[in-house]
């Protein structure tokens, strides 16, 4: 066989191990394309995180970055044996290739992209993952990601960590090794909205006061807060341990010393607006949804002192008897 064949045979051997990857849309092919991402750089990356694997791979890099360049090997080594789907690129030039990819992403993502130069993927998750790697690379720092593929039709939500590594402890990074999770399933991202919200979330079980037939609330039984309503309501576990929501709207009177200001239906809801000594307002929401009670906390503007309207809590709704007020 000649050279030329030679030659003519790899290229179709090439074509047929790696045929064309080519996304869902149109609109997300060409180099100018880019996907639905969102980056995280920092602190801002502990907090972010979501899947185990990627939070033991990161935790791991940061362990060895407290006295020098992790290195590639580190991330190998006996001591770690985080699992999940990887990806590994080296940076020749200005072109990162592909040299590693575990068995499970290969499954997961449907295509085998060892050996592939990401230059030649021209869509839109691989020019948006480039320009991470890159960044990743010349900061020498982790990145973590969310991202919506390209390569699918079903708006499969991705996270993943990029971590930059060197060959040893003297040399600059060129290595991007990459731990990869699907958050396509909705409780997987209902959980990271719940952890990270903005609102204080409660969430309790409904007691049920079953005496002559009446079947109302008597109260509810905590069942979770996210992280957002223990920031508002100061609760630190070793001082207050509250159960129930009963013991909770207590709780806001004393020690917290909120003061109710007025209490309103909102349709199959029930609001209470509270002032705490130091002026800030908050509103509380108490309603039931799928036979579970759901509070929710939000901080309102200041109090103006002069425009504060006298107290009005006398309105019994579903809730009255939870509350305090029947």
């Amino acid at each position: 066989m000649n050279q030329a064949e030679t030659k003519s045979r790899m290229q179709f051997e090439s074509a047929v191990d790696h045929p064309p990857i080519k996304p869902v849309r149109s609109i997300d092919t060409g180099t100018a394309s880019r996907a639905a991402i969102q980056t995280w750089t920092g602190k801002a990356i502990a907090e972010q995180i979501h899947g185990k694997p990627l939070g033991e791979a990161y935790r791991h890099w940061l362990y060895h970055r407290a006295t020098r360049q992790p290195c590639l090997r580190d991330m190998y080594s006996k001591s770690f044996s985080a699992y999940g789907d990887t990806l590994l690129n080296l940076k020749l030039g200005d072109e990162h290739v592909v040299i590693s990819q575990s068995d499970s992403y290969i499954r997961d993502v449907g295509q085998d992209l060892r050996g592939t130069r990401l230059r030649e993927l021209k869509f839109a998750t691989a020019n948006s993952l480039r320009e991470i790697y890159d960044q990743s690379l010349a900061t020498r720092q982790p990145i973590y990601a969310r991202y919506i593929s390209s390569l699918s039709d079903q708006n499969v939500y991705w996270e993943t960590v990029v971590l930059p590594l060197a060959i040893d402890e003297r040399s600059a990074p060129i290595f991007t090794l990459s731990f990869v999770a699907m958050l396509s399933e909705k409780i997987d991202v209902l959980q990271i909205l719940y952890d990270r919200s903005p609102i204080g979330i409660v969430a309790a079980v409904p007691v049920m006061n079953g005496q002559h037939g009446q079947h109302k609330i008597e109260d509810a039984r905590i069942l979770t807060l996210n992280t957002k309503a223990r920031d508002l309501l100061r609760l630190e576990p070793s001082r207050y341990q509250i159960h129930t929501v009963g013991e909770l709207i207590r709780y806001l009177g004393e020690p917290l010393g909120w003061t109710a200001t007025k209490t309103l239906r909102e349709g199959h809801a029930t609001r209470i607006d509270y002032h705490d000594p130091d002026g800030n307002l908050f509103a509380v929401t108490i309603e039931l949804v799928n036979q579970i009670v759901l509070i929710s906390l939000a901080e309102q503007s200041r109090l103006d002192e002069e425009a504060e309207q006298p107290p009005e809590v006398n309105i019994a709704g579903r809730f009255a008897r939870m509350i305090g007020l029947h």
